[in-house]
């Protein structure tokens, strides 16, 4: 019990320190210099050294430590972002960073400055069509562009909870463009300017793309593709309003939006082709990188990078004998990519992701422990142990809800009452979807069962959305309109997540 136990997790306490640094340097970030944060990082890492004696005071100026070290890289992060935009229209080179998406007259694309006012930022830009000669559609993904346009600030409209200039920053955007069709042309751009990452960024979205090319040549009926291509390959662009007000209603959005969930299906697909006893320096070298081609593969999305560092954390704890899922595995993640981006604390997919694998950490065994032993193993066959599984799922569930459920009512106003009914759907479903398009992927060298594979593909998503779309209709699937502010979401965890600690506490005794 003392891996998941939080004063057995002292990282916990770090990551707490450090979220705290990056909130605090957000919310005063005109009034507090960087160099500041950086002298007092610098003054409390003397003091921890020096105090090596007195445990509690340097407990403190590490904790202080890591404060500041948030604080600083904050700051540092949001000084990339440029204060002041040109106030006319400035000709650049960019790299296109996104495959370019029809939205009615527009073509929606990711930048990457290559030169320019703005070079080495990027940029949401929205390119006017031409409907004569239809150049856009000859602009992908990787292709470079020479465009004179206008770059502006991204701008909140209302009072909506949904902050889009934040969102923007989060992704990394500093501006926002609109390119005339008669102000641009594809061009060879030097490459050389981006990184690493950003190059094998490229080359896996790219070879993304050519999958979904091959997708959407299957025959396979447009909302059947668009959720296979949005729970396989994290590709939601096709998706239609009415498909995500539907997953959203019933409760399934998390499944369009890949996550922990995803990752450990392939995972487990990946332990079976690779074994579990071969060589396991060798077998957990492999899982690691098949695990991050697959996020890479997917775009990199927090959630996902999330997951790919907690199973790259649990492979490493596995060789060396440790705890493997432990409150201070999740800890150092989050330590790991706030240290990286530090905006992501403001990113609701990270919000949502860690918050659930936190209650599930907390939680799980608790509500677990509720019905007996023998009570779950009463019915099987062999190693089948149908109401364990079952029991385990809504344990799962419950957890998964209790720690995302504020932040869903917070950002999006509505609560999907049926979730427990639409995750017995949508979990199994999920598995099986991604089973078929791994067997689809290797089965392209037969194109006679490809095709097959991909009529049983279509055939199991339309269930799924048949019966998803049965339970958004069920009388009471949803409460609308929920309006919470921050501090009355800080209120609800600590009076959901107080009781349940004390009674955890209670039951390990």
């Amino acid at each position: 019990m003392n891996n998941l136990s939080i004063r057995h997790s002292p990282l916990v306490f770090v990551a707490v320190a450090m979220a705290l640094g990056i909130f605090t340097a957000y919310e005063c970030q005109q009034a507090v210099a960087m160099s500041v944060w950086l002298y007092i990082l610098v003054a409390m890492v003397v003091a921890a050294l020096s105090m090596w004696r007195k445990m509690l005071w340097q407990s403190v100026a590490i904790l202080m430590a890591f404060f500041s070290l948030g604080a600083y890289l904050l700051t540092r992060q949001t000084a990339h972002f440029p204060d002041v935009l040109p106030n006319d229209e400035r000709a650049y080179e960019a790299v296109i960073m996104s495959e370019p998406r029809q939205r009615g007259k527009v073509i929606q694309m990711d930048l990457r400055m290559v030169s320019g006012p703005l070079q080495g930022q990027c940029v949401k830009a929205s390119l006017l069509r031409d409907t004569v000669d239809n150049r856009y559609k000859r602009l992908h993904l990787g292709d470079g562009i020479l465009a004179v346009s206008r770059f502006e600030q991204p701008k909140r409209y209302g009072d909506a909870k949904f902050n889009y200039p934040l969102y923007l920053k989060c992704h990394g955007f500093s501006a926002t463009s609109f390119i005339y069709y008669r102000n641009w042309r594809k061009a060879e751009v030097d490459m050389t300017s981006l990184s690493l990452l950003e190059r094998t960024k490229i080359a896996a979205l790219s070879y993304r793309q050519r999958l979904i090319d091959k997708y959407s040549q299957l025959g396979m009926h447009e909302d059947e593709l668009a959720v296979a291509m949005a729970m396989t390959l994290g590709d939601k662009s096709r998706l239609t309003g009415h498909l995500r007000d539907l997953y959203s209603v019933s409760g399934a959005s998390h499944v369009l939006a890949l996550s922990g969930l995803h990752i450990g299906i392939i995972y487990m697909l990946m332990v079976v082709l690779v074994g579990y006893r071969r060589w396991s320096l060798l077998r957990e070298t492999v899982l690691i990188l098949g695990i991050w081609a697959y996020a890479f593969l997917t775009g990199l999305s927090p959630s996902v990078t999330r997951a790919a560092v907690m199973l790259t954390i649990y492979s490493l704890a596995s060789l060396l004998g440790r705890d493997r899922m432990s409150l201070n595995a999740l800890a150092f993640t989050a330590i790991i990519m706030l240290a990286v981006h530090p905006l992501n604390l403001y990113d609701v997919g990270f919000q949502l992701s860690f918050m659930a694998v936190l209650s599930i950490l907390l939680f799980y065994r608790l509500f677990f422990g509720l019905v007996p032993e023998g009570g779950l193993d009463c019915v099987g066959w062999g190693k089948v142990r149908p109401v364990r599984w079952a029991w385990a799922m809504v344990v799962v569930s419950v957890c998964a809800q209790l720690g995302t459920a504020p932040l869903t009512m917070f950002y999006f106003g509505r609560f999907s009452v049926y979730f427990l009914l639409t995750n017995f759907v949508v979990i199994p479903l999920a598995y099986a979807i991604l089973m078929l398009t791994v067997i689809l992927m290797i089965a392209s060298v037969w194109p006679t069962a490809q095709l097959w594979l991909a009529g049983v593909l279509s055939l199991v998503v339309g269930w799924q959305n048949n019966v998803l779309s049965w339970i958004a209709s069920l009388p009471g699937s949803h409460i609308e309109g929920i309006s919470l502010t921050a501090w009355q979401v800080a209120v609800i965890y600590l009076l959901v997540f107080s009781p349940l600690l004390w009674w955890r506490r209670r039951v390990e005794r």
